[in-house]
C-alpha cells in the first residue's frame, strides 16, 4: 500500500480526477459481466506473442482491479493495493518493468516478493473516448526479462488495447441504441394509445351529443327566452334556478375577449339568411372557470324568412383541445428525439394500405423527402438477398396467430441513388377487438456505419491473427537458425582448441621425423621405411587438424585475386586422376566472369573435396559438372535465403548425377564428423572444411539435392573490385640453405617445439640462439646485435609474439621477423586473414617449408 502522502502526490500529478476516471469505466457497464470469447482471444494472443504465462485485460475501479479476461491467474479480481496495473494508470502511459524486484514501487508487494512472484510486467493503457485511463492490457512473467520488450511487441500490445476499447465502445453504442430504440418504441406506443384515446373521446362526445348530453339551448327571438337542458348544470354547474333564461345572460357568460365577436357573428346569422351558425368561444362556468365551447345552432325562420327561433348545442371541447395540444407537443418531442438519434418511425395502415414514412426513413431507401411512398416502395427497396426473410418477418408480425415481434436487419438499395445501406428495424402489430391486425408500427435505424465498423474490426482481427502467426513462424525460424549457428560456433571453438594443441605436438613429431630421416639417409632402409610411415601418419594427422581449423574458421588465410575460369581448368588433370575413368568431367565457364579474393590453395582444396564427394555418390559412374557464373543478390533475397551482405558474387557450382541426399542428411551435411559413408571411408570433415573456408571468406554455400536426382553444391564468393594483379602460381625450388654468418633468435615456450626449430635451423646452416620467453629474448637481442631474424611463437604466457616483435623492432628497426603459430586467435591474424606485412608459418611445418620461408624473409 502507498502512504497517504504518496497517493496524494500521485493524484496531484494525474491530468484527471479519480472520480471522473471511475465514472468513465462505469459508463461501459462492463464490470462483473460474464466471460466473453472476444476478450479471451485477446489475452491468449498476447500470451502467445510474448511467450508469457500470464496475460490480462484488467479494469481498475476505485476499490479493486477486475479481470474481463485472463490467462494464468485463475480468478476474476484482486485487491487494488497489490495492483501493478494501478502504477500504469498513475503513470498514464505504457509501462514496462523488466524486474519488479529491482523497482522500489513494488517493495513489500506480496505478488512480487513471493517465491514464485511476478517479476516482469508490460502493459498498454485502455483509454476511454475522452482519454481517461480505465485499465490495461498486460502480460506478466514469473521470471525477469532484463531486455524488456521490442518495438514490435509494444506495437502488438497497443493494438490489442485499442481492440479492447473498440469492443467496449461498440458494446456501449449498441446498449445506447437499444435503450433509445426502446424509449422511442414506448413513445410510439404512447402516441398510439393517445390517438386511440382521442378517438374514444371524440366518439364519446358524438354519442353524448346524440344523447343530448351537450348543453342544448332553444332561443325564442320573439320573447328573448332561452331554454336549457339539464346538461348546463351537469357540464357547467349552472343550476336552473340560478340561470336567467335570456339571450343576454348567455352572452354575458362568454369570455369578454370573445363576447363581441360571438355576438356579432350570431346576430349576423340571425339577421341574414343563414340556416345555421357555429363558432368557438370560452364560456364561464358556475365556479368562474371558462370552458372551451364549440357552439352550433340551426336558425328557424317563418315563411317570410324572418328568424323566429334558433336551436343549438354547446359542445365542451376543453378536454379535447387539451389532449390535442399535449398530443401535438408529444409529437414534436418524438420528432425531435428521433431526428436527434437518427431513428425514424414508420406506420403501416393495413386496412387502407397506407405507408407513413418520415424523411429520415425515406433517406434509408434512397428516396427524396417529398416523394410519396407505398408498400411497393418498401418491398422493391429491399436487397434481393434480404427480401425473403424480411417479408416473412413482417408477415409474422401482422399474423393474428403469431403476433411476432418484428426485429430484423436488412440491406436496402436506394431507389434514386442506387446506394446499399444497412437498416435495423423493430416493430409490432396492432390488433382490434376482433383480432384483426389494423396497423404495424415501429422504428428504423441506419446502421451502415456500424456494419462497416464491424467488418473493419473483423478484418483487423483476421489481419492481426495472420501477422501474429507470421511473426511466430519467423521467430521460430530465426531461433532455429540461431541454434544452428550457436551449435556450429561451439563446435568450431572446440575443434579449433583441439587443433591448436595437436599442431604443437605434430610440429615436434613431424620436425623430429624429418631430421631423423635426413640423418639416417639410405644407411638403414628398414629404419628409413619406419620413419617414412610415421611421417606419413603425422602428415595425415596434420591434414586433419588443418580441416578442423578450416571448419572452425581459425586457419589463417592468405587471400589473393583469383580468376575461377583459370583455376578450374588448371585443376582438370588433378580432378581426372581423382575421379577415375567412370566419371565424365565437364566444365561450363561463364564468359566475362568476375574475379574473387580468396585463398587459392583453400579454394582448390574445397573444389577437390566436393568433386571427391560427388565421385563417391556415383559408384556406377556418371557426370560431374563444374560451372562458374556471375550472380547479383538484392537485399531482400539474401536476407531471406543466405544471411550474407547483398551485392555481387562469383558462383562455383559442382553438380553430379549421383544418388542425391534426403532433407535430413542435407540439414547435417556441414556438421563436423558427420558422414554417410562406411566406417573407414571418410572422416566427415570434408564438407565442414569447405563450409568453414567459404564462411571465413565472406561467402555462402548452399546444397540442392533430391534422392535419385543428384546433387548440386553452390559456392558463392564475394566479387573482387580492386586492381591487384593475380598472384603467380607457386613453383617448386631446391632446399635453400643458410650460413653461420646469419644469426636467428628462436623464441618458443614449448621446449620440444623450440628444440626442433633450433635443430632444423642448425641443420640448414644457420647460427641459432634460443629463448623460452619474451623477457629472455629482450636480453639476448641487446647482447647480440648480429641477430638478423627473430623467429617467434605468437601465443606465449607472458608477452605475446606480436608485442615482442614490436618492441624488438623499436630497438632494431632493420630486424626481420617470422611468426609461427598453431592457433589463429592471436595478435597477427584478424577475421581469419594475416595482417598486411606480416610473415607467418603455421604449425606443424616441415624442414623444407621452414627453409623456404626463412630464406624468403631474410631476402625480402
Amino acid at each position: 500500500m502507498k502512504s497517504d502522502s504518496e497517493s496524494n502526490a500521485a493524484s496531484a500529478t494525474a491530468p484527471w480526477a479519480e472520480e471522473d476516471r471511475v465514472a468513465a469505466l462505469e459508463s461501459y457497464a462492463i464490470l462483473d459481466t460474464p466471460v466473453e470469447p472476444e476478450f479471451n482471444d485477446i489475452v491468449r494472443l498476447a500470451s502467445e506473442t510474448f511467450a508469457a504465462p500470464i496475460a490480462v485485460v484488467n479494469l481498475v475501479s476505485g476499490d479493486r482491479q477486475w479481470f474481463k479476461a485472463e490467462v494464468g491467474i485463475g480468478q476474476r479480481e484482486l485487491p487494488l493495493d497489490v495492483s501493478i496495473c494501478a502504477h500504469a494508470i498513475l503513470q498514464n502511459d505504457f509501462l514496462v518493468v523488466p524486474d519488479t524486484r529491482e523497482d522500489r514501487r513494488f517493495d513489500g508487494n506480496p505478488l512480487v516478493s513471493a517465491d514464485d512472484g511476478l517479476r516482469f510486467y508490460a502493459g498498454a493503457i485502455l483509454r476511454s473516448a475522452a482519454g481517461l485511463p480505465i485499465g490495461t492490457v498486460c502480460v506478466l512473467d514469473r521470471a525477469p526479462r532484463p531486455e524488456g520488450i521490442t518495438a514490435h511487441q509494444r506495437l502488438v500490445l497497443e493494438v490489442l488495447a485499442r481492440q479492447v476499447m473498440t469492443q467496449l465502445e461498440l458494446r456501449k453504442a449498441l446498449v445506447h441504441q437499444g435503450a433509445r430504440s426502446d424509449e422511442l418504441r414506448e413513445q410510439v406506443q404512447q402516441r398510439t394509445a393517445a390517438e386511440l384515446a382521442l378517438r374514444g373521446v371524440e366518439e364519446r362526445y358524438r354519442l353524448a351529443s346524440r344523447a343530448t348530453n351537450d348543453a342544448i339551448w332553444d332561443w325564442d327571438f320573439a320573447t328573448d327566452h332561452v331554454t336549457w337542458n339539464e346538461a348546463l348544470e351537469i357540464v357547467h354547474g349552472h343550476a336552473p334556478d340560478a340561470v336567467e333564461p335570456t339571450g343576454a345572460w348567455w352572452i354575458e357568460h362568454i369570455h369578454p375577449e370573445d363576447r363581441e365577436r360571438v355576438d356579432r357573428s350570431i346576430h349576423a346569422a340571425i339577421d341574414g339568411a343563414a340556416e345555421s351558425w357555429s363558432d368557438e368561444y370560452r364560456f364561464r362556468r358556475a365556479d368562474g372557470s371558462f370552458a372551451n365551447i364549440f357552439d352550433r345552432g340551426h336558425v328557424i325562420r317563418d315563411d317570410s324568412g324572418r328568424a323566429i327561433r334558433m336551436i343549438g348545442a354547446m359542445l365542451d371541447v376543453t378536454e379535447r383541445q387539451r389532449t390535442r395540444a399535449e398530443l401535438a407537443i408529444n409529437e414534436e418531442r418524438l420528432r425531435l428525439a428521433t431526428e436527434a438519434a437518427e431513428v425514424g418511425f414508420w406506420d403501416v395502415d393495413l386496412i387502407h394500405d397506407i405507408l407513413i414514412w418520415p424523411p429520415i426513413v425515406k433517406r434509408m431507401f434512397g428516396i427524396s423527402p417529398d416523394v410519396p411512398v407505398s408498400m411497393a416502395d418498401f418491398y422493391h427497396g429491399l436487397h434481393p438477398e434480404d427480401r425473403g426473410f424480411t417479408s416473412e418477418a413482417f408477415a409474422a408480425a401482422a399474423d393474428a396467430d403469431h403476433r411476432a415481434l418484428y426485429d430484423v436487419e436488412y440491406r436496402t438499395v436506394g431507389k434514386e441513388d442506387g446506394l446499399t445501406r444497412w437498416v435495423a428495424a423493430k416493430g409490432r402489430g396492432i390488433f382490434d377487438s376482433d383480432g384483426r391486425c389494423v396497423r404495424v408500427v415501429g422504428t428504423a435505424i441506419d446502421v451502415t456505419e456500424r456494419k462497416r465498423a464491424e467488418a473493419e474490426l473483423r478484418e483487423l482481427n483476421e489481419h492481426l491473427e495472420r501477422r501474429v502467426t507470421q511473426a511466430v513462424a519467423e521467430r521460430e525460424q530465426a531461433e532455429e537458425a540461431l541454434r544452428q549457428s550457436q551449435k556450429m560456433e561451439a563446435v568450431g571453438q572446440l575443434t579449433g582448441g583441439i587443433a591448436h594443441d595437436f599442431n604443437n605436438m605434430l610440429a615436434v613429431v613431424i620436425g623430429s621425423l624429418d631430421l631423423l630421416g635426413r640423418r639416417l639417409g639410405a644407411s638403414d632402409a628398414r629404419a628409413k621405411r619406419y620413419v617414412d610411415a610415421a611421417t606419413d601418419g603425422a602428415q595425415r594427422a596434420a591434414t586433419l587438424t588443418q580441416r578442423l581449423l578450416a571448419f572452425s574458421r581459425q586457419q589463417p588465410l592468405t587471400p589473393e585475386v583469383v580468376d575461377a575460369n583459370k583455376l578450374v581448368p588448371g585443376m582438370s588433370e588433378l580432378l581426372r586422376h581423382s575421379l577415375g575413368a567412370e566419371i565424365r568431367l565437364e566444365t561450363v565457364l561463364a564468359a566475362g566472369l568476375w574475379r574473387t579474393h580468396a585463398d587459392r590453395n583453400q579454394l582448390e582444396s574445397a573444389i577437390l573435396n566436393l568433386a571427391v564427394n560427388a565421385r563417391d555418390a556415383m559408384p556406377e559412374g556418371g557426370r560431374l559438372t563444374i560451372e562458374t557464373q556471375n550472380m547479383h543478390f538484392d537485399e531482400r533475397y539474401v536476407a531471406a535465403n543466405f544471411g550474407v551482405p547483398h551485392g555481387q558474387y562469383v558462383l562455383i557450382a559442382v553438380s553430379d548425377t549421383g544418388s542425391g541426399m534426403p532433407p535430413d542428411v542435407i540439414a547435417k551435411a556441414f556438421d563436423p564428423f558427420f558422414t554417410t559413408k562406411q566406417v573407414g571411408k571418410g572422416t566427415g570433415l570434408g564438407l565442414s572444411q569447405v563450409y568453414g573456408f567459404v564462411k571465413q571468406s565472406g561467402g555462402h554455400i548452399k546444397i540442392y539435392s533430391e534422392l535419385g536426382q543428384g546433387t548440386t553444391i553452390k559456392i558463392y564468393l564475394p566479387r573482387f573490385l580492386g586492381e591487384d594483379a593475380e598472384a603467380e602460381l607457386p613453383t617448386a625450388a631446391d632446399l635453400p640453405l643458410g650460413d653461420e654468418q646469419e644469426v636467428i633468435l628462436v623464441v618458443e615456450d614449448e621446449p620440444a617445439v623450440r628444440q626442433f626449430s633450433v635443430d632444423a635451423l642448425t641443420e640448414l646452416g644457420y647460427r641459432v640462439i634460443e629463448a623460452d620467453s619474451a623477457v629472455a629474448a629482450f636480453r639476448l637481442l641487446d647482447a647480440h646485435p648480429e641477430i638478423a631474424l627473430l623467429f617467434t611463437d605468437i601465443v606465449m604466457p607472458d608477452v605475446n609474439g606480436r608485442k615482442l616483435a614490436d618492441e624488438a623492432r623499436r630497438r632494431r628497426p632493420d630486424l626481420k621477423v617470422l611468426y609461427t603459430t598453431g592457433y589463429t586467435r592471436n595478435a597477427v591474424v584478424h577475421n581469419g586473414v594475416v595482417d598486411p606485412g606480416v610473415e607467418l608459418i603455421g604449425k606443424p611445418f616441415t624442414v623444407e617449408q621452414l627453409a623456404a620461408k626463412i630464406r624468403a624473409v631474410l631476402e625480402s
